[in-house]
């Protein structure tokens, strides 16, 4: 039998070669003695654990201090004592302080342990270090000695990029965190060093876009045996999603609680066990409790809020939930007040599912009294919200998508003036109902709808059965899943045609106001410049008619009597026009005082005595009583618009008769002529601005404003005005006006002047009796024919002289030289206006006192209101009134002495 070859007998490997081997791979090799120093290390153990053989470190210094550090020492030592270690779990530290969990062999040899270390493998390594970095959570150590904070490999969770392995500084870290929350994690870090429980703190860090994330850490202060602190050790985690969802429903809940009362919606909870119930404030108001000491228990509610005939009911219903009950309770019931009436309100309730110690209930009521009929066929949240939504005026929808199914509630059709049906309209349908403009909107909402995940807002008109266009507004939002796709849209729908009548309202008031601030500037110029040349017509008439009477054939001074007629009804005219403007655009002032009735009478019937000659027709007065408050001018000008109208229309020897009563509060003025009358028709008429009543061709004067004049002012000073008329036997208007008590003093006769026009200072000498007139005025005006006839005026009375200057800068300069007694001052002057004359007249101390009136064809009444608060002691209009102009001079410069000096400035 042949025996088998013996195998042959392997070699022993060389030391060097070993050592070669070892120092070169993969695992962490190491011997130390047996007091667990260091003898040799490969290049895997010196990286891992930044330490080699010369470094006469003890391997019980690599101990990881956390959880499993006890285990490793025991294990550490069993091995030094001899007890070999076959695949045991050790944790040591890296070079970086970070945790190197291990398996271990050890083995005890001829004095020295020679230390097989392995890393966890990588399978093992990632199943933990994946959810981590899809977690955001990465684990940091800050060491206390050198300052420096080391990360793991997922330091980018909390930090804009990964730090280095030399970790970063204090300073570094701080420099992301928000300012607003370093102090915070500031007294975090002292709160660890002052206990053994980790601490918690949340703060923003800053990433690489500028952003700020929330980040939650959890911090631990790791300590030597002797309990002094080594390293802050913590775990930080990316917490913004829970942060804002937080943000999201806390602004949810005070939005709940705000929409709550605003829609009259009680809240309420109540704890099982512990019968603790809570109500918002709506709940006492619904329930007639408020000013309640404390919140009811729920038997006390039953027995003390709800209607005997609901009362067992309600409380069965009740009791049954709270035992077993799941889902959602609703209960409808009557209310009790503490008047005797009842309110029907509808309860809610559902099951805290959050809270497993102890069951609780949360619960909302309703008052839905109004509403109950139409409550008793509601039954479920939809509902109540399609109720709810309906008596707001607002109408739901919504679109389904995959497949597209579009649903509308009752109100989206009633919004449309629609029956409401099972299915919404066809597109033709809603086109046809569109109003053309608003097509092209619609269409492109509602595509845009469907392809985008944006929310939709938009504005549309329908058109309504019957006629007409009803503006609706639209807005929608996206519905999305737990993935975030776009599932359903729900929109909203909802009449705003008040509003946008109210929009239009409001331009169109801003359009009037434009078009009367434009009129008026229209009618300022036009006044002006109509004025300009009637100034001439008006004033060379007079000159002629006064100065030329003598010499002009009667068909000559007739012509020229036609010719200043016609320039005064012009006038008068352009007045009314500016009148009715003021009045229009409610600009018109008025200087509101007590006014003795029989003393304006007095003075309006006195002016129209002329007219009532030249028509033949009787004037009589037979009562004036009472006092009234009123504008003099105006009250003055309502009396002789309607008794030029009495005269104008009545017949040959017919009469115009005035009444004034006083009786409480009020003051009656009545006018009545024996004229020809008005029928209903023209009665109806009769304030409208412009209309004649069909006589314009009788040759009447007249611009058929006069009555709305008279009707507007009489309003603004606080009065009425009424007119009864019977055709062919005459007209009567009434005047109410409120009364006012005159001072005893003053009496009937108080004197009422023609316009308010400011104490004149006359330019005289103090000295001997009056026998000459002596004065110097200055014209500054650009218009020759303006000029021409002033100059004429002024050297009409004897001892005055004038100059004039054509523009600002040389009426100033001429004032200056001159010295004259008064100024003229037209203010459209080719340079500057007078209103600039004035200020460099009053800069110089030579004519700071001189008298200076305002001579202009600007006749509105804000423009004579802002010269006389600039300082004009007087302001003169064009056409000029040749009498008036000359009175005031008579005035103004009275007679004197004829050896007394030039005055030179206004005296006292």
């Amino acid at each position: 039998m042949n025996s088998k070859p013996s195998a042959p007998t392997a070699a022993v490997p060389h030391a060097g070669l070993l050592f070669a081997l070892l120092e070169k791979g993969h695992d962490l090799m190491a011997i130390s003695d047996t007091q667990g120093q260091l003898v040799w290390a490969n290049e895997r153990y010196r990286s891992a654990t930044g330490t080699d053989a010369t470094s006469g470190q003890l391997l019980q210094a690599l101990v990881y201090p956390g959880t499993a550090s006890e285990k490793t020492r025991k294990a550490i030592e069993q091995a030094l004592q001899g007890t070999p270690l076959h695949d045991v779990e050790l944790v040591l530290k890296r070079s970086t302080g970070l945790p190197l969990p291990l398996q271990v062999n050890a083995l005890l040899e001829m004095g020295q342990v020679l230390w097989a270390l392995k890393e966890c493998p990588a399978a093992v390594a990632s199943k933990f270090s994946a959810p981590l970095a899809d977690a955001r959570i990465c684990v940091w150590r800050h060491e206390l000695g050198s300052g420096r904070i080391l990360f793991d490999a997922h330091a980018e969770a909390i930090l804009p990029a990964a730090p280095g392995p030399e970790g970063l500084s204090e300073m570094e870290l701080r420099s992301h965190i928000h300012t607003d929350d370093l102090p915070r994690v500031l007294l975090s870090a002292e709160l660890a060093l002052n206990s053994n429980r980790p601490v918690d703190t949340e703060a923003r860090f800053r990433r690489a876009d500028g952003s700020w994330r929330y980040v939650l850490t959890r911090r631990v202060v790791q300590r030597a045996a002797d309990g002094a602190p080594l390293a802050h050790v913590g775990l930080s985690m990316d917490v913004s999603e829970q942060v804002e969802h937080s943000h999201r429903s806390t602004g949810q809940a005070h939005r709940l609680d705000a929409a709550a009362q605003a829609a009259g919606v009680g809240l309420w909870s109540i704890t099982m066990g512990t019968g603790e119930t809570d109500w918002n404030a709506q709940m006492y108001e619904l329930f007639d409790m408020v000013g309640a000491s404390r919140t009811p228990s729920l038997a006390e509610w039953v027995d003390q809020c709800v209607h005997v005939q609901d009362r067992q009911r309600v409380w069965r219903d009740l009791r049954a939930y709270l035992r077993e009950g799941s889902g959602a309770l609703e209960l409808e019931f009557r209310a009790l007040q503490r008047d005797g009436a009842n309110r029907w309100m509808v309860l809610r309730a559902a099951v805290d599912t959050v809270s497993t110690d102890k069951r609780r209930l949360f619960g909302i009521v309703m008052d839905v009294t109004e509403q109950h009929k139409a409550l008793l066929a509601l039954r479920g949240a939809d509902e109540r919200a399609a109720l709810a939504a309906r008596l707001a005026g607002i109408g739901t929808w919504v679109l389904d998508h995959g497949p597209v199914v579009e649903r509308w509630d009752e109100q989206m059709f009633r919004l449309r003036g629609l029956e409401p049906r099972d299915t919404p309209p066809t597109r033709e349908e809603r086109l046809a109902l569109l109003h053309p403009d608003d097509a092209h909107v619609v269409l492109d909402s509602q595509q845009a709808a469907l392809s985008t995940d944006d929310a939709t807002n938009y504005e549309f008109r329908v058109q309504i059965p019957g006629g007409g266009y009803r503006w609706l507004a639209s807005r929608s939002i996206p519905v999305r899943d737990e993935r975030g796709r776009t599932v359903r849209r729900v929109g909203v729908n909802w009449d705003i045609t008040e509003n946008k009548t109210a929009e239009v309202t409001r331009q169109q008031k801003l359009l009037a106001e434009r078009e009367n601030k434009a009129k008026s500037q229209f009618l300022s110029r036009m006044s002006h410049e109509l004025r300009t040349p009637l100034n001439a017509v008006l004033g060379f008439t007079h000159l002629l008619m006064q100065e030329q009477a003598a010499n002009l054939a009667h068909e000559q001074a007739t012509r020229l009597g036609h010719i200043h007629s016609a320039g005064e009804h012009l006038l008068a005219l352009i007045n009314d026009m500016l009148d009715l403007s003021s009045l229009e655009a409610g600009r018109l002032k008025l200087d509101l005082q007590a006014v003795s009735v029989s003393a304006v009478l007095a003075q309006a019937m006195a002016l129209v005595e002329p007219l009532a000659a030249q028509h033949r027709v009787r004037l009589q007065l037979h009562e004036a009583q009472g006092e009234t408050l009123a504008d003099p001018t105006r009250l003055r000008q309502v009396l002789i618009n309607l008794l030029s109208n009495a005269i104008k229309y009545n017949r040959p020897q017919g009469e115009v008769s005035v009444t004034a009563r006083s009786g409480g509060e009020f003051v009656t003025l009545l006018v009545h002529d024996t004229g020809r009358g008005l029928n209903a028709e023209q009665l109806s008429h009769l304030f409208e601005p412009f209309n004649r009543l069909g006589i314009e061709s009788e040759g009447i004067e007249g611009a058929g404003i006069g009555l709305v004049i008279v009707k507007g002012l009489t309003q603004a000073m606080g009065g009425s005005i009424s007119v009864t008329s019977t055709p062919g036997e005459g007209t009567q208007f009434q005047i109410v006006l409120p009364a006012a008590k005159l001072p005893a003093a003053a009496g009937s006769a108080q004197a009422i002047q023609a316009s308010p026009v400011p104490a004149r200072q006359a330019i005289v000498a103090v000295g001997a009796q009056a026998t000459a007139r002596k004065g110097q005025v200055l014209y500054i005006e650009d218009n020759e024919v303006n000029v021409l006839l002033v100059e004429q005026l002024v050297l009409g009375l004897e001892g005055l002289e004038i100059a004039c200057e054509p523009d600002g800068t040389q009426g100033v300069q001429r004032a200056l030289q001159l010295r004259p007694d008064l100024i003229l001052v037209d203010m459209q002057l080719p340079d500057f206006d007078g209103f600039e004359v004035l200020r460099r007249l009053r800069e110089h101390s030579e004519t700071a006192q001189t008298m200076c009136i305002a001579l202009s064809a600007n006749a509105m009444p804000q423009d004579i209101s802002r010269a006389m608060s600039v300082g004009f002691q007087d302001y003169w209009t064009k056409p000029i009134d040749v009498k008036a102009f000359l009175g005031s001079l008579r005035e103004l410069f009275p007679l004197q002495p004829d050896e007394q000096p030039h005055a030179g400035t206004p005296g006292t």
